[in-house]
């Protein structure tokens, strides 16, 4: 199974279009911030299963704010980030991760790509689907599980 994992993509919908038809993957995981940008990425991709969660640029947005998956027996906690103020630290979010049985924690908000594991924990962001500058590069997370294990990869985009 092949999750990609996109974040803070901010109206950047042709190169979402153009990393899912890359890519190719089962499942599509939106971590918020323009999350209307993942509502029509899985308009024009119907057979791709979707999930996301809203961030702090989605208000009134229907979708919660955060959702705990089971994909393919990896536990898969996901939220944008802010309300654990991921921009000043992760304690709250691996309290949070780690309270609910994850295998693996994805946030954005952030907008920097960052992958690491923490006493078990898988940690990601996937960083944001937008060029700022050279300090912060477009990038996307890829997580492909296998028989209830799974690997992570940061894709950065070319300039």
């Amino acid at each position: 199974m092949k999750l990609l994992v996109m974040s803070d993509s901010h109206k950047n919908i042709s190169r979402m279009i153009q990393v899912a038809e890359q890519e190719k993957p089962h499942t599509i995981l939106h971590l918020g911030d323009h999350i209307s940008d993942a509502y029509e990425l899985q308009r024009l991709l119907p057979d791709t299963d979707f999930h996301m969660v809203k961030g702090n640029c989605d208000y009134p947005a229907h979708e919660e704010s955060e959702l705990l998956l089971s994909l393919g027996g990896v536990k898969v906690f996901m939220t944008h980030g802010h309300i654990y103020g991921v921009k000043h630290d992760l304690t709250a979010l691996l309290e949070e991760a780690r309270l609910k049985g994850a295998d693996l924690a994805l946030f954005g908000h952030t907008h920097l790509a960052m992958l690491r594991q923490e006493a078990g924990l898988y940690i990601m962001n996937p960083g944001q689907m937008q060029q700022h500058d050279s300090l912060c590069a477009a990038s996307y997370g890829i997580v492909t599980i296998e028989g209830g294990a799974f690997k992570c990869d940061i894709v950065f985009l070319p300039l």
